[in-house]
């Protein structure tokens, strides 16, 4: 890169604050300095963070921990593991920056991925401000286009269907603002979720804990939930230090059995 191309990097785009119409208000999108000094550009909607992406040769890395804590899914595949799970199909609900999966597609090869986004002005900022459309490029350029499928809709429509092969992991990181939309969390939605994995499959899900009273008792409210369709759940600390202005725990909810790292020991 020429030392133009990187100063009209630093100081244009990435250096002023964007604002974008977008189905859940304002999404404003704007570059801060990390704990490095490296420059993180910024996706806000609704007032609340909602994705990142770093500007250097960085910018596949999840900046955030939340979403590089979706990794644990490979801990399932360990040989180590009663009965590793294979893992060849992805589904993630809300795409919003498209941070994890620039992260999963380019670091694990093979892997296959849908993302249910609702927002076609999402997927647009992704393309224009996130490299989504590098990622794009990239897997054209390695022959692996069908690796990611895009589908602009709702995600509660999108999981009452039945066609199409079953996922062995389904990712649930859907929120308006900063509250999680109730259908994914119910029994119903799990429901659907369920019926749409494969045998020992993993529902992932993002849990923000606020730092408020109930925020506890809604988290255990909603592993308890997921104890009623799935014979383990796994709780696990995904709180960012550096960019979080809440708590974030992974909720892993399968029938299988595996050795998942950073568990926090609860009930029985």
């Amino acid at each position: 890169m020429v030392l133009a191309d990187w100063w009209d990097r630093v100081t244009g785009r990435a250096g002023k604050r964007e604002v974008f119409p977008s189905r859940f208000g304002e999404a404003a999108v704007y570059a801060m300095p990390a704990e490095d000094g490296s420059l993180v550009r910024m996706l806000n909607v609704g007032a609340v963070l909602q994705s990142a992406t770093y500007l250097d040769e960085r910018w596949a890395t999840c900046p955030f921990a939340y979403l590089r804590s979706f990794d644990h899914l490979f801990e399932a595949a360990l040989p180590e593991a009663p009965d590793p799970l294979v893992v060849n199909r992805v589904l993630m609900l809300g795409g919003a920056g498209f941070a994890y999966p620039k992260q999963l597609l380019l670091e694990h090869p093979g892997v296959a991925l849908d993302v249910v986004e609702i927002d076609p002005a999402m997927v647009q900022i992704a393309r224009e401000r996130f490299f989504l459309d590098r990622l794009e490029m990239q897997l054209a350029a390695e022959g692996r286009a069908d690796d990611l499928r895009i589908f602009v809709e709702d995600g509660e429509a999108f999981l009452r269907r039945s066609d199409g092969a079953p996922y062995d992991v389904i990712i649930n990181d859907v929120f308006v603002g900063r509250e999680a939309v109730p259908f994914f969390a119910s029994d119903e939605g799990i429901a659907c979720a369920r019926a749409r994995l494969t045998p020992d499959g993993l529902l992932m899900a993002n849990c923000v804990v606020e730092y408020t009273g109930d925020a506890m008792y809604r988290l255990f409210s909603q592993v308890e939930r997921l104890r009623g369709h799935f014979a383990n759940v796994y709780v696990i600390d995904a709180s960012d230090d550096e960019f979080g202005g809440a708590d974030n725990y992974l909720l892993i909810a399968t029938d299988g059995s595996y050795p998942f790292t950073g568990v926090i020991p609860y009930g029985d």
